[in-house]
């Protein structure tokens, strides 16, 4: 089980740990800026010797909302997780994997420290490299909630095998997320990546579809924000959709996690965009979900 305490003080896990988690293809080694990290990974569907010419994954959002506050994760482990991405895989016929980021859902890190980082997009990035060989992935479709949808951002700038990101509540405008919640301070010490600052990096692929979900009485990333970064994508003639949803619940009408993980399975499974949206718009409000 995931334990909560790890989270707040760091998860460390050993080589000789992490070549057990890879042998039960739970877990990625990586090396990034001079260090190692056991990245984790919860799969379904894949073809264990390849290929696997499209896969979905998802990045959830993240699982600490103070130094020492830890939610979403309590009461999970790697079965369960497994579980989750069976579900998923089944549902669209489509291999789906949950991307733990680091120090989050059992991968090593410091969540509260390295999260929104360049080093976690660069961890990430490299968590996602090691997976394509693995599995001899062709390409991906990316989704991500909150923090993860802002690494999702990240990637279609980086990245040349997306074939389509989905975005929810996402971060994607970062420095404007700050100086709209008045964390002026934060603008001044805290060293973080800023999708809309790539926006023009996009490579522009015939087949890239993104699809930006959220509530617009968002009060944890406001949706001008959000919007801000969409029709930075528009002005690049990028085949890209807002979908407003007032569907997340209170207090900070946040999270949507269910639509954005549709809308990832729905792509990947190769639906088109309007069967995509009208499958969204009718979804029940989201509930409470413990993974993120």
């Amino acid at each position: 089980m995931f334990d909560p305490a790890k989270v707040i003080s760091g998860i460390t896990i050993t080589r000789t740990a992490c070549n057990e988690m890879e042998r039960r293809q739970t877990a990625v080694w990586v090396r990034v800026d001079g260090r190692s990290y056991c990245l984790r990974y919860y799969a379904a569907g894949l073809t264990l010797n390849g290929p696997n010419p499209l896969v979905a994954a998802w990045m959830p959002g993240d699982v600490m909302g103070g130094p020492n506050s830890v939610g979403h994760q309590q009461g999970l482990g790697s079965a369960a997780m497994i579980e989750q991405s069976t579900t998923l895989s089944r549902r669209y016929a489509v291999p789906y994997i949950f991307l733990a980021r680091p120090g989050s859902y059992g991968s090593a890190g410091k969540h509260y420290e390295i999260r929104h980082t360049p080093l976690e997009a660069r961890l990430v990035n490299a968590q996602i490299d090691a997976l394509k060989v693995r599995y001899h992935i062709g390409g991906w479709v990316l989704g991500g909630h909150s923090g993860g949808g802002t690494l999702a951002a990240e990637f279609i700038a980086r990245r040349h095998d997306i074939q389509c990101a989905v975005l929810s509540s996402p971060a994607a405008a970062y420095r404007a997320r700050l100086e709209k919640r008045g964390f002026t301070n934060r603008l001044k010490t805290e060293v973080f990546f800023d999708p809309y600052d790539e926006i023009d990096h996009i490579p522009r692929q015939t087949a890239l579809r993104i699809f930006l979900i959220a509530d617009p009485r968002d009060t944890n990333i406001p949706f001008s924000t959000q919007r801000l970064y969409f029709d930075g994508l528009k002005r690049r003639d990028l085949d890209a959709w807002l979908v407003p949803l007032k569907k997340a619940p209170k207090p900070k009408y946040h999270s949507l996690v269910d639509f954005g993980e549709t809308a990832t399975g729905m792509c990947a499974s190769g639906a088109p965009t309007d069967a995509i949206l009208e499958r969204l718009r009718p979804m029940p409000q989201q509930s409470d979900r413990i993974s993120n």
